[in-house]
């Protein structure tokens, strides 16, 4: 039988919902715009795969924690490698802006991530997830009903991307993040996010026929020896 979660105070809760703004409003909410006006899932996915670097950074400038030199070169392999990918997209309408939108995902996953860490870790993974729902809710609903109006049109594709959306991307996988960042170290767990660069652009590939040349290659090649390096010179 499942264990109740035990109670908190307002004061927990309240950063659980700050976390959340970040980890769920932000990170997806702006993902999926810049998905929206055109940005390749692959180089969405790269530019998530340096999450590990960036917060490696803010753990330095935010929380005095060593940046080795080590961490240094890899943030700059990392930059090179999804520079590589995203230079000839930047042509297309509308790219600046969606780029701009991964920028900010990546600085709110980044940022949700250390402000998780160093406030809201004692708190119940279930109910740090159910408060990080519902903050959300509140702030993209209006976008929601504005700038979409919450047109659906019925089938089978829609349903089977909402239940990932939410079983997986925000439920499971946000679960056992939080759980990971309750037992574990920040650096640690945000180090599991190399995987997603090949992970996108391998599944992205298949079920998009999405383009994956040379220079992409390299670029996924470079951001992954990045993070590597960056790991291993993380404090």
């Amino acid at each position: 039988m499942a264990a109740v979660a035990p109670r908190a105070g307002a004061t927990t809760l309240a950063h659980a919902a700050i976390a959340g703004l970040l980890l769920q409003a932000g990170f997806f909410g702006f993902t999926y715009a810049a998905l929206r006006v055109g940005v390749p899932a692959a180089a969405a996915g790269l530019i998530t795969g340096l999450m590990p670097l960036t917060t490696a950074l803010g753990a330095a400038l935010l929380l005095g924690e060593r940046l080795r030199r080590e961490a240094a070169l890899g943030l700059a392999l990392g930059l090179a490698g999804v520079l590589l990918v995203v230079l000839p997209d930047l042509r297309a309408p509308g790219s600046v802006l969606g780029y701009g939108c991964m920028l900010l995902a990546l600085l709110s996953l980044s940022g949700g991530t250390l402000y998780q860490k160093r406030h809201a870790t004692a708190l119940d993974p279930r109910l740090a997830l159910l408060v990080q729902l519902l903050a959300s809710l509140v702030v993209l609903l209006p976008f929601a009903v504005t700038l979409e109006g919450l047109r659906l049109r019925p089938g089978a594709a829609l349903y089977a991307g909402v239940a990932w959306v939410i079983l997986v991307n925000s439920c499971a996988g946000l679960l056992l993040y939080l759980w990971l960042l309750r037992h574990g170290g920040a650096a640690r767990t945000a180090g599991l996010f190399y995987l997603v660069p090949p992970a996108t652009a391998l599944l992205a590939a298949l079920a998009l026929g999405a383009r994956f040349g040379w220079h992409d290659a390299l670029g996924f090649a470079l951001a992954a020896a990045g993070v590597w390096l960056g790991q291993r010179g993380a404090a």
